[in-house]
């Protein structure tokens, strides 16, 4: 059996149509259709695509080796279009020395920690809009401008979260000793823009600081 053969062979017992085979894996129905009129087999740049569609190893497209066998065991795959953050992170992940890439590993680990005010965030980033973003700080203003005048503000390194009351600059949360007097500074250089956004119910993007 060619591949091109196990393809159709495979659309069959999955019940899946061409077009939705096209869909997934982005191949135009034409050129899935010649590999059957004309007996040809995609190229090999097409292959892991089509593995992830089909939920197959390339192993088994290729040379039929059922996935069960001890050759195929326990193989896993991931397609990753080029040209996505995704791929982009990965490309520089392995390009980094192996301390650098566990120092990256357990950054992504302490931002993935969910806690209460994580939690929130995520909730309340659903009618807010981030503002600006400095030294591992992220602002945010509510797009309804509902309560007193204020922003968000949420510290990736230690996943705190916490408020700026924009008329009298009081700042909450569990903030550190180090990093409360960057947030502070960045509020007195940029109250008036805040203040003016919620007054006149705009928001911008607030200009880049450092």
């Amino acid at each position: 059996m060619t591949v091109g053969e196990r393809i159709f062979f495979l659309l069959k017992e999955k019940k899946m149509t061409q077009v939705e085979f096209s869909r997934r894996t982005g191949i135009a129905t034409t050129t899935i259709s010649d590999w059957r009129k004309k007996n040809t087999n995609p190229g090999s740049e097409k292959i892991m695509l089509i593995c992830a569609a089909l939920d197959v190893s390339p192993e088994y497209l290729l040379t039929g080796v059922c996935e069960d066998s001890v050759r195929g065991k326990n193989m896993d795959y991931m397609v990753i279009p080029k040209g996505t953050e995704e791929r982009l992170l990965l490309e520089l992940f392995n390009d980094m020395p192996w301390l650098e890439r566990a120092h990256l590993l357990e950054y992504a680990r302490k931002l993935s920690k969910k806690n209460p005010d994580r939690d929130h965030t995520k909730e309340m980033t659903k009618s807010m809009k981030k503002i600006a973003e400095f030294c591992d700080v992220e602002v945010y203003m509510n797009e309804d401008f509902s309560g007193s005048p204020s922003v968000d503000i949420n510290y990736l390194d230690d996943d705190v979260y916490g408020h700026i009351d924009l008329i009298s600059g009081r700042i909450s949360g569990n903030f550190s000793r180090y990093v409360l007097p960057v947030i502070e500074a960045w509020y007195q250089e940029h109250k008036d823009i805040l203040v003016s956004m919620w007054k006149n119910h705009k928001i911008d993007l607030v200009p880049a600081w450092e």
